[in-house]
């Protein structure tokens, strides 16, 4: 997916409360969004909106002299959500369709997203009821489990810290539907609130799941700069489940059985799903062709 010009504003927020996560000088903020406003006006619009912000978050690091600016968004999302497990358990294991149900909730799961304004460390109950009473707007969830039935192999692409216990939760389920292997993929360095591979072994994503890293810090996965390992597996692997709205922007949708797992984010996906924002969609990409 190209950058559209509506995504600047948003590159510009992400730069001033990140800058804001790490110090409250001001003249550190306004040399971080001077140089962010300098670079934006170089980006190619040919370029996918992960890539561009990979670009603004070096810069914020490299001039707040901060490695992770989210660490602590990080920690307490993945804390908020662990206290949720035992919550999301009983539900799924009380419902008439676990898969289902599980599903729903890890994708309502990825509101937890401090890469777009509406993200807070809001009440998580509400993510629950939202699973619960939302209906995928796109809705190829029958096609997912009738792939699922027929796989021996998962690739699971990660978004975002306290987002992957819902993940868990879902993969669990799925390894309960059909005995199955899954690989759970994490960022290869710290970028916004994505996961990691420390984050994914403190929400115990081990148990459930070989984790590996993608081999790079985009906030999305752009293939070509990922691993050879993570290359491989994308084209080998029965069913691919890419979470979040920064992997349905970053990958191309060609892939045979490639599911979307998402709340919609901004206007510009919105109106490419004829969607409205905040809804859940369940994607494969490769029925609505490459976006």
């Amino acid at each position: 997916m190209n950058t559209y010009l509506d995504c600047f504003p948003c590159f510009l927020r992400q730069a001033i409360e990140a800058s804001k996560m790490v110090t409250d000088d001001a003249g550190v903020q306004r040399r971080v969004l001077n140089v962010v406003m300098e670079k934006m006006s170089t980006f190619p619009l040919t370029a996918t909106p992960p890539e561009m912000a990979r670009v603004i978050h070096q810069i914020i690091r490299e001039v707040t002299e901060s490695d992770d600016p989210y660490r602590l968004v990080k920690e307490r999302s993945n804390e908020k959500a662990l206290e949720l497990y035992p919550k999301m358990k009983e539900l799924v294991g009380t419902s008439g369709n676990p898969l289902l149900v599980s599903c729903k909730l890890a994708t309502a799961g990825n509101s937890i997203d401090f890469g777009v304004p509406s993200s807070s460390f809001r009440d998580y109950h509400s993510l629950i009821e939202s699973a619960l009473s939302s209906p995928f707007k796109v809705d190829h969830f029958d096609e997912f489990v009738g792939c699922l039935s027929h796989a021996s192999s998962v690739l699971y692409l990660g978004d975002n810290a306290g987002e992957i216990v819902f993940d868990r939760v879902f993969i669990e389920e799925m390894r309960s539907f059909k005995d199955i292997d899954v690989i759970f993929v994490v960022r290869g360095g710290p970028i916004i609130n994505d996961a990691t591979y420390e984050d994914a072994r403190h929400v115990g994503m081990e148990k459930v799941a070989k984790i590996i890293s993608n081999g790079c810090d985009y906030p999305g996965t752009v293939l070509r700069s990922c691993s050879k390992e993570v290359q491989e597996l994308f084209q080998s692997e029965d069913i691919i489940i890419a979470k979040g709205q920064g992997n349905y922007e970053s990958i191309d949708g060609s892939r045979r059985n490639l599911f979307h797992l998402f709340k919609v984010k901004c206007p510009v996906v919105a109106t490419q799903l004829k969607v409205d924002v905040n809804d859940m969609v369940c994607v494969n990409r490769a029925g609505w062709g490459s976006q």
